[in-house]
């Protein structure tokens, strides 16, 4: 158990917001109070609470308000800065470059209440080279197919679906496996071609959680986790 306790956690808050609109024009989405506190905040108080203190964020864009505010909250924290314009992936290998255990990866817009020790151990158990944390959630519309007739074949009202929720175990060898046009791709593409690799080779292991998510991407998410965080549901 205390050794999982000294696995990096790669936080990823370097991306420009760009669905945030105006709410990121001067400072960064994860700075963004999502109750009392920036969303950024919430995570490295859950981590803490989990006894998980090797936190290694993954900065670009406003590099240096990110710096200064980590710097105040979490006095240990290690920066890695692949530049602005990096995509996921490429934030990910330079972050874990000299890492030689394995380590979380964690989005950061998503608040999530996953036990990380049991992540881990789950992890080793399945011998992979990746586990994605997954989630169910209700697709809204009815979903259809048909035939090449125009017959309609198939019909689910708002069936539930399981995503990924931006959390997820990587071991130290996994670029090994990835080439560098995957690993150099922009924005969240690099991640997307990864794990498809992966995936066909059988290396991807799937952690299912059914607990608090919330995921700030845009704005009317924003507004959700507002009205949801200490009115109705606690995160810490």
């Amino acid at each position: 158990m205390k050794k999982n306790k000294a696995t990096n956690i790669i936080i990823l808050c370097g991306g420009m917001g760009k669905r945030m609109g105006r709410f990121t024009k001067k400072i960064p989405k994860p700075l963004l109070k999502v109750g009392k506190i920036p969303i950024i905040e919430h995570k490295i108080n859950y981590y803490k609470s989990q006894g998980f203190k090797n936190l290694i964020f993954c900065i670009g864009y406003k590099a240096s308000k990110m710096k200064k505010f980590l710097r105040k909250k979490n006095k240990t924290s290690i920066f890695s800065n692949a530049g602005v314009n990096s995509g996921i992936l490429k934030r990910v290998f330079v972050a874990t470059k000299n890492i030689k255990i394995s380590s979380i990866i964690s989005y950061g817009d998503t608040l999530a209440k996953i036990n990380l020790s049991d992540l881990l151990i789950k992890h080793k158990k399945s011998n992979s080279l990746m586990s994605l944390v997954i989630a169910p959630i209700r697709n809204p519309f009815g979903i259809v197919k048909w035939n090449d007739k125009n017959k309609l074949t198939f019909f689910d009202e708002k069936p539930i679906l399981n995503h990924f929720i931006g959390y997820a175990v990587i071991e130290p060898n996994i670029f090994k496996y990835l080439s560098k046009s995957i690993i150099n791709s922009k924005n969240g593409i690099g991640m997307v071609k990864a794990i498809k690799h992966l995936v066909s080779k059988r290396l991807v292991n799937v952690y299912k959680y059914n607990g608090l998510q919330l995921t700030v991407n845009s704005v009317s998410e924003l507004r959700e986790a507002r009205n949801k965080i200490g009115k109705y549901v606690t995160f810490s």
